[in-house]
């Protein structure tokens, strides 16, 4: 007694040092992994929003120096200022600076002397403060100046007659509606600060004032009374005429604080319950843990009367019982297991334990009942070998043994047989009961499927397609509906659905299949004219003219009948075909091209690529070599892809692109606004166009939601330094409207359907006439 207590006081006191050690273990790798994870959060946002401070403050200064050339090129500034006309001076300031909203325009002499002011109420200040004095003027880049305690953006640019006369300064005031604007772009707090660290202006309203580090290095209590920092914060230096002027981006830490100290009250208070949960569990284990050994005795009575099958040991016994039963059972049925494990392996997978495809169809030849109802149903596993190449075989075999069982725990029809086909293929057979459906069936086998799977600690979200035939609907024979339903659920892989009824005469669906695959192959070797191109313009909204186009491929069969270019280009990316159909396609473009050039006629030309086009070896010099062939600028060419084939192979894909754009080549992104990359995996894309897909631009004058969509969108991409095209115009108040987001460039309907080369130049001529 005192043994079984002292063992059950051991194993309650190793499962409570177990929890706690494994609370305590997650506890700190949680806190570090989170803690460092938040960090690289915020590290992301602030180098995104100094990414975007400077665009921003680049974008400022291309406007400033565009703004000062034009009024260094005026001949009537020159002439006033050679004159010393100061009225006609100072009103060309003021115009000048009224047009562009500039906040500070200035002349100087050639020694930085005030000349005159678009603000006269500056002319004071200025002198008093001595401010321009610290400006280079020599400089081609936008400075940064405090004058009266206000932050300026300016660019100066001499004024030549020929020679140097003076200098104009123009500059936009860094105000409450410029850091505001930043803030809405950043989403995080922008601070410009001065000399002694005084803050000059700032998003945060509550610190507008005082000394920066005071404002930004704040402390707030943590868990346990930990202090932590409120802000995250990076300094930015500025090109500053007074040489103390900086910009600090602040990163609130408050709401991930909040975060994190939830979680650790979660995982302290789990942790708690779990404790008490194991102090109960290990003293029942514990308890029962030995057991009375009388039972071995009844079962060695057992084996001597010649009773050697398998007894239950005791509902209360120790793992050592438990293997003493077990040991004294396979030793009487040691002869018999063996030949029923023949017989087993000869009927069975031996993975799931299911039937194998001949038993299956043996034991289904034998039991089809004519005057009843069955739905066949072929399953397999989507994205199984990339599972079995992350995870390794044994993860899954043993996924396949928990879908066998899944499929096994279906009770709910009379007569049921599964079976393994091979790979991740499996079969299953239900009888349809009275107050049943075939569909209710197919529903319920995919419920049960769905729910996810736990193997070695891993739960995992299996995905599946079904294919679907019923007996005797879709045929009479264990072996034609066998094949018949492979038949369906191949159909539901290529359609992408999950499951997939077989239809009457898909047989003979795929056989046409394989004849248009034949068919193309033929085409493609003969060049007999049954492929060609067809080319629909792009309009330049910028200019209003023409000077693109896209290159389409059509397929009319020697028979008169057009092949749709979506099933045969589906086809050939499926069936390896589409590296040929590009090669020949990019061929037939540039040789146009060529003829245009020849004819007098330079146009851009897109073509259309696919994933297994950038991912083969050869793509890349096959289309330098033709360029060369042909003589076309590699500048003249447009590639164009989608983002699901971006995605597909995507480090394979962008270095690809990158080599491509390297030699001048333009790259599009095709259908954009319907695909799954995220904006900040759009910056980081070497593509130099937007295609944003037609389906907002069909009803573009119509729906508000589409003209956001479109008019964000054509701002993104033009701020990212994207031109966009837009596709599928339609009508001229959707152009209109393209035209007023200024967007690049336009084809559609509206302007031309695809049409030949001939048509094409006529279309032009007509156009241009």
């Amino acid at each position: 007694m005192t043994l079984k207590t002292s063992l059950k006081n051991q194993v309650v006191l190793v499962c409570i040092s177990l929890v706690i050690l494994t609370s305590l273990t997650l506890f700190v790798i949680f806190w570090w992994t989170a803690t460092d994870f938040h960090q690289k959060q915020i590290n992301k946002q602030i180098d995104s929003a100094e990414t975007v401070l400077v665009e921003y403050l680049n974008a400022k200064e291309q406007l400033l120096i565009t703004a000062a050339k034009v009024l260094t090129a005026d001949f009537g500034f020159k002439q006033a200022i050679a004159t010393g006309d100061s009225e006609t001076i100072g009103s060309v300031l003021n115009n000048h600076g009224s047009r562009i909203n500039a906040d500070l325009m200035i002349l100087t002499d050639r020694d930085g002397e005030l000349i005159s002011s678009s603000d006269k109420r500056l002319l004071s200040t200025l002198k008093a403060q001595n401010s321009l004095n610290r400006l280079e003027l020599s400089s081609i880049e936008s400075q940064f100046i405090l004058i009266d305690n206000t932050l300026y953006q300016v660019i100066t640019l001499p004024i030549k007659a020929p020679r140097t006369i003076a200098y104009s300064i123009i500059g936009f005031e860094i105000n409450d509606a410029v850091i505001s604007e930043l803030k809405k772009l950043t989403s995080l707090e922008i601070t410009f600060f001065g000399q002694s660290n005084n803050i000059i202006i700032s998003t945060n309203k509550n610190i507008s004032n005082g000394e920066i580090t005071e404002a930004f290095d704040k402390k707030t209590s943590g868990v346990l009374w930990w202090q932590r920092p409120m802000f995250s914060n990076r300094k930015l230096s500025l090109n500053q005429a007074d040489g103390n002027v900086n910009v600090l981006i602040s990163a609130s830490l408050l709401s991930a604080y909040s975060e994190f100290d939830r979680l650790i009250l979660t995982i302290f208070v789990l942790s708690l319950l779990i404790l008490l949960l194991a102090i109960t569990t290990s003293g029942y284990v514990a308890k029962n843990i030995t057991h009375p050994l009388y039972h071995l005795v009844k079962m060695a009575q057992a084996f001597a009367g010649g009773n050697y099958y398998r007894q239950k040991p005791p509902r209360r016994s120790s793992t050592e019982v438990d293997r003493l039963y077990e040991s004294f059972s396979e030793m009487g049925k040691e002869v018999q297991l063996r030949e029923a494990e023949v017989l087993y392996q000869a009927r069975h997978d031996l993975t799931t334990g299911l039937y194998n495809r001949h038993t299956l169809l043996e034991i289904l030849s034998e039991n089809l009942v004519s005057e009843r109802e069955y739905v066949f149903m072929a399953i397999n596993i989507r994205g199984f070998r990339r599972i079995n190449d992350a995870l390794g075989p044994d993860i899954g075999d043993q996924c396949l043994h928990a879908v066998a069982n899944r499929l096994q725990d279906y009770k709910q029809s009379s007569f049921s047989i599964h079976g393994r086909l091979g790979g991740d293929e499996f079969m299953a057979v239900y009888s349809v009961e009275e107050r049943q459906n075939s569909k209710t069936i197919v529903r319920n086998v995919q419920d049960l499927l769905a729910e996810p799977i736990i193997v070695k600690d891993l739960q995992l979200n299996l995905n599946y397609r079904i294919g679907v035939c019923l007996y005797p609907e879709h045929g009479q024979e264990s072996k034609q509906l066998f094949r018949r339903t492979t038949i369906a659920l191949d159909a539901a892989s290529k359609e992408q659905q999950s499951v997939r009824m077989y239809q009457a005469g898909e047989d003979e669906e795929h056989l046409k299949r394989l004849a248009i695959i034949d068919e193309l192959k033929q085409a493609l070797k003969n060049d007999d004219g049954q492929l060609y191109i067809n080319y629909q313009p792009k309009l330049n909204l910028e200019k209003n003219t023409v000077d693109k186009v896209e290159s389409l491929i059509r397929w009319k069969k020697l028979d008169g009948s057009f092949v749709s270019p979506e099933l045969f280009i589906g086809l050939a990316e499926k069936s390896g075909l589409i590296i040929e159909l590009t090669h020949w396609v990019v061929k037939q473009v540039l040789m146009q091209l060529q003829n245009w050039r020849n004819d007098g006629l330079m146009m851009t030309a897109a073509i259309n690529v696919s994933a297994q086009d950038l991912s083969h070896s050869e793509f890349l010099s096959f289309l330098l070599n033709q360029l060369d062939q042909f003589d076309v600028n590699p500048d003249q060419i447009t590639l164009e892809l989608t983002e699901r084939d971006i995605m597909i192979n995507e480090d394979l894909v962008i270095e690809r692109l990158t080599q491509l754009k390297k030699i001048g080549i333009t790259i599009s992104v095709d259908d954009y606004g319907i695909g799954q990359s995220s904006l900040g995996k759009l910056k980081q894309l070497p593509v130099d166009e937007l295609k944003i897909d037609k389906s907002f631009i069909l009803k573009l004058s119509e729906s508000d939601k589409d003209q956001k969509i479109v008019s964000s969108t054509i701002e993104l991409g033009h701020k990212l330094g994207l031109s966009v095209v837009a596709e599928g115009v339609e009508t001229e108040s959707s152009l209109q409207l393209l035209q007023t987001m200024k967007c690049n460039h336009a084809q559609g309907y509206y302007l031309s359907r695809p049409v030949s080369s001939n048509e094409f130049v006529e279309w032009l001529q007509q156009r241009d006439a």
